[in-house]
């Protein structure tokens, strides 16, 4: 899809000046009223040493909890097929459409899925999630996403006997048992893993780390960025 020029960000010189934005080379901004941007400023800008500590901040929020299901989107070759015993574990579209739910119709799917599991947490993971249990968690710096986390996962016994170490690792064995045809078996996991929402339909990561909110449908998401939003507001401003 193409993207329309009404839908670019357009970069604009700035400064402020008594209090309101102005363009670098005179007069204010004209942009319409509500209109949302980014600003990127020196930290020996932010007058407010609280405000910096706070968008400087590395926080981990829970998104899925252990026992989740997860659908791994596979290229499988007729001609280089996976071994016999493996086979069973690929599921079609229109498999996972019938026994699990729709999709976003928005997607771009691949040929084939394979389902995991989020399990339980490594010693490490359990340090730094400060959980015992499993799971998916959002990682946030101030007020941006920077990526997703999991705890180890439960891929089929004939892939890996015992849990793996992430998502990332997970889809690797994956792509090696089922896509042995590829040079490379690392993918991206945003565009590559799908999650299902409580309405039963399946989407990609990129939903959950990128505040993708357009749709009501994604409650999960929606749930998630509404308290994160709730912790950046200052409490002063909450009580007003």
């Amino acid at each position: 899809m193409v993207t329309g020029a009404s839908d670019r960000r357009l970069r604009i010189p700035v400064r402020w000046v008594d209090g309101e934005w102005e363009c670098d080379f005179g007069g204010r901004v004209p942009v319409k009223d509500l209109a949302s941007a980014e600003i990127l400023v020196s930290r020996a800008s932010i007058a407010d040493k609280t405000f910096l500590k706070i968008m400087e901040r590395r926080a981990f929020h829970k998104v899925l909890e252990e026992g989740a299901r997860l659908l791994v989107g596979l290229t499988v070759k007729p001609e280089k097929p996976p071994r016999e015993n493996l086979r069973p574990h690929l599921k079609r579209n229109a498999d996972v459409q019938r026994e699990f739910g729709s999709f976003d119709s928005s997607y771009r799917y691949d040929p084939y899925f394979v389902e995991v599991q989020l399990a339980g947490p490594s010693d490490r993971q359990a340090r730094l999630f400060n959980s015992v249990r499993g799971g998916l968690w959002l990682m946030t710096q101030g007020a941006t996403a920077i990526g997703l986390e999991s705890t180890t996962v439960k891929a089929p016994q004939e892939v890996a006997t015992e849990p793996v170490a992430s998502l990332n690792h997970a889809y690797t064995r994956l792509s090696e048992a089922f896509e042995p045809w590829r040079i490379s078996h690392t993918g991206n996991i945003y565009s590559r893993v799908l999650y299902q929402e409580r309405n039963g339909k399946w989407y990609p990561l990129d939903v959950l780390r990128d505040r993708a909110l357009q749709k009501a449908e994604h409650e999960t998401a929606q749930s998630l960025w509404n308290a994160f939003m709730a912790e950046m507001t200052p409490r002063d401003q909450t009580s007003q």
